[in-house]
């Protein structure tokens, strides 16, 4: 067992870090975005967000403020050939059910222009109409964006937690300066860095994630029993029973695995 619990001790060097967390309770969050190039230094330009959920779209208001971003609402913000153009603009990145390997883009320029993509392993068509209202404001301008639900980018259940990213692209003299809310640096296609965007008040995500956690926990107990390796688990089962956290669900359902694999491994 000593290669096996090597295994596992690697498997908990590598756990990430708590992720920034949002709710979906249309509460904003003021100043939280950061440098790209120094993910601990909040930005110096004004701006705010808020996340809500309605029966039919993911929506979020965008607010930035300050006086330089007027002098680029009259260029028009294309992406052309995969080079992101040097103008003002917003950024929103979605994961949906947090597979830390797909996820949505969606922007906005200054001058209300829309940009979107889809990554995928399997990218597939997507033809989704989502849409962008502006509504300015005293000192700056607020991106409503509506992104309607479809099989593709699916309406998410209380207590689900999807991959969550917003960002401002701010011109500081004449050069971009991309900011981020989840830790990721420059890394803005990396979904595994997400922040988590968990549906539901922070009250009413923890009650639901429970029940659902606690359902996935107990078919999770049933098949280690019969696995014939309670022993290995018995404590951390009893932990979790308690307080069904879902990232120690995961790595519990994924140790299993491993241990299934490697039995028999002296």
């Amino acid at each position: 067992m000593k290669k096996l619990l090597f295994v596992i001790l690697g498997l908990f060097a590598v756990l990430p870090l708590m992720a920034s967390v949002v709710y979906t309770d249309n509460q904003w969050h003021v100043n939280k975005l950061c440098f790209a190039s120094d993910n601990n230094k909040p930005i110096p330009y004004p701006s705010a967000f808020r996340v809500r959920l309605t029966p039919n779209a993911m929506e979020v208001d965008f607010k930035i403020e300050g006086k330089h971003w007027k002098d680029f609402q009259k260029n028009k913000f294309v992406v052309k050939n995969a080079v992101w153009p040097g103008e003002e603009s917003v950024e929103l990145f979605f994961d949906p059910g947090r597979s830390c390997s797909r996820y949505f883009q969606f922007a906005a320029g200054v001058d209300g222009n829309r940009f979107d993509k889809r990554f995928e392993k399997n990218p597939k068509a997507w033809n989704v109409t989502w849409k962008v209202n502006r509504q300015d404001i005293k000192g700056g301008v607020i991106f409503k964006f509506i992104i309607p639900f479809d099989k593709a980018f699916p309406k998410p259940a209380e207590g689900d937690i999807w991959g969550f990213n917003a960002c401002r692209n701010v011109v500081v003299n004449e050069s971009l300066t991309n900011s981020t809310f989840a830790k990721v640096g420059h890394l803005f296609n990396n979904p595994s860095k997400f922040a988590e965007l968990r549906i539901g008040t922070k009250k009413s995500f923890f009650a639901a994630n429970q029940r659902k956690n606690l359902k996935q926990l107990a078919v999770l107990e049933k098949e280690i029993r019969a696995a014939g390796v309670y022993p290995y688990f018995a404590k951390q089962l009893e932990t979790l029973k308690k307080n069904c956290d879902e990232s120690e669900l995961i790595f519990l359902k994924d140790e299993f695995q491993m241990i299934r694999l490697m039995k028999g491994v002296k």
